[in-house]
């Protein structure tokens, strides 16, 4: 039962620093209308549990003058008890000194606010109640004030660890996302360098072809207007697919008969949002080795398509040849190494980058992305 009306309370507070930070107050702000919203509801509803014996004893007179000397002295001492608990340095005291500190302050409070509000409320309302009456309610008041600033304090010390907490975890992944956007910043600056050094290669492979230097110009052109624009963590693949179409035109300038490509996307995949430069590497990697290790001519296809009952997008580009592995003499370079790094930075493990060989001579690198994640803007941005 304790644990549900911490948790609900818990919640409460949660969503009212929620409402207040959304009304666009500072946090400072927030934290302090926080406190008065508790203070003044707590104490309200601390006087509401109060009235029922009240009337039982006191006429309606004496009974609103006694409950208004209640809620406004139980603000007031708790407003002292603040002031105190801020100043004391409790964090550097253990848990047996600070709650034996504690209940002495409490007691004290208690038994002066409980012997001054029924000597200030006798002499306002002149009450013929009989002594042993105000003895016994002297006594229970006492009692039960005590409790109640023992609560209190109990719960100012609980929010403000729980405060606290907050927000040693918020900067922590305030940290971990700033670390991750570096990251992600560094990986895709690595791409566009990278990939142009192979296109420039390709120019310089028809340097005594005026025109086909000027056709190949041209498609590099086309290609850089959308890798050098500005761009964020996503794009839409279709873009993406567009622009590497102006690359394998170079590459087919170069190879012309030895290079044939084919392209497979659907109209929904390609109107769906990817991580910037999703398909580049994997083009990148199956023309550097499928030259290498396919027959003549080297065969390309890209594909992508969303599979709804899986809810994933898969973007693959397959090669003819062989699949070499990392640990040989010939390195995949940054290229897939990059990409991959990048879907666990965005996607953790939702997104998986995968390789299939088959017996026919094909080797088919493929990309998996969640759907889900992408349409809730997962990405770091």
């Amino acid at each position: 039962m304790s644990f549900l009306v911490a948790a609900g309370f818990q919640v409460m507070v949660r969503s009212v620093m929620k409402s207040l930070e959304r009304g666009g107050y500072p946090e400072e702000t927030a934290r302090r209308r926080l406190f008065w919203f508790l203070q003044t509801s707590g104490w309200l509803g601390v006087g509401l549990m109060a009235l029922y014996p009240l009337v039982q004893i006191f006429d309606i007179r004496t009974m609103a003058v006694v409950l208004v000397l209640r809620v406004s002295s139980g603000i007031l001492v708790t407003l002292g008890l603040r002031w105190l608990y801020r100043r004391m340095g409790w964090r550097d005291w253990s848990w047996w000194g600070l709650g034996a500190v504690v209940m002495m302050l409490c007691v004290a409070m208690g038994t002066v606010d409980s012997l001054g509000t029924q000597t200030l409320s006798r002499f306002l309302t002149g009450s013929s109640v009989p002594q042993e009456i105000h003895s016994f309610l002297l006594l229970t008041g006492i009692l039960l004030r005590t409790c109640v600033l023992m609560i209190w304090s109990l719960l100012y010390f609980g929010i403000k660890l729980w405060m606290e907490t907050a927000e040693v975890k918020l900067r922590a992944a305030q940290s971990e996302a700033s670390a991750r956007t570096s990251e992600l910043k560094q990986l895709r600056s690595q791409v566009n360098p990278h990939f142009l050094f192979n296109a420039l290669n390709s120019i310089l492979a028809e340097k005594d072809d005026p025109d086909a230097v000027e056709r190949i110009t041209q498609e590099l052109a086309g290609y850089l207007r959308f890798s050098l624009r500005p761009a964020g963590d996503c794009q839409l693949l279709g873009e993406e697919i567009e622009a590497l179409e102006h690359y394998l035109r170079v590459e087919k300038a170069r190879f012309e008969e030895k290079l044939v490509y084919e392209i497979r996307v659907s109209p929904e995949a390609g109107a769906h949002r990817v991580p910037v430069a999703t398909v580049q590497p994997l083009l990148e990697n199956a023309m550097k080795y499928g030259r290498k290790t396919s027959p003549t001519p080297l065969r390309l296809l890209i594909s992508a398509d969303i599979l709804p009952a899986y809810g994933v997008l898969k973007v693959a580009v397959a090669n003819t040849g062989r699949w070499v592995d990392e640990d040989s003499e010939h390195s995949h370079g940054i290229g897939l190494s990059n990409l991959r790094r990048r879907l666990e930075l965005l996607f953790g493990r939702e997104a998986r980058l995968t390789h299939t060989a088959t017996d026919d001579g094909w080797v088919k690198v493929e990309a998996v992305i969640p759907l889900e994640s992408m349409d809730e803007g997962r990405a770091v941005s």
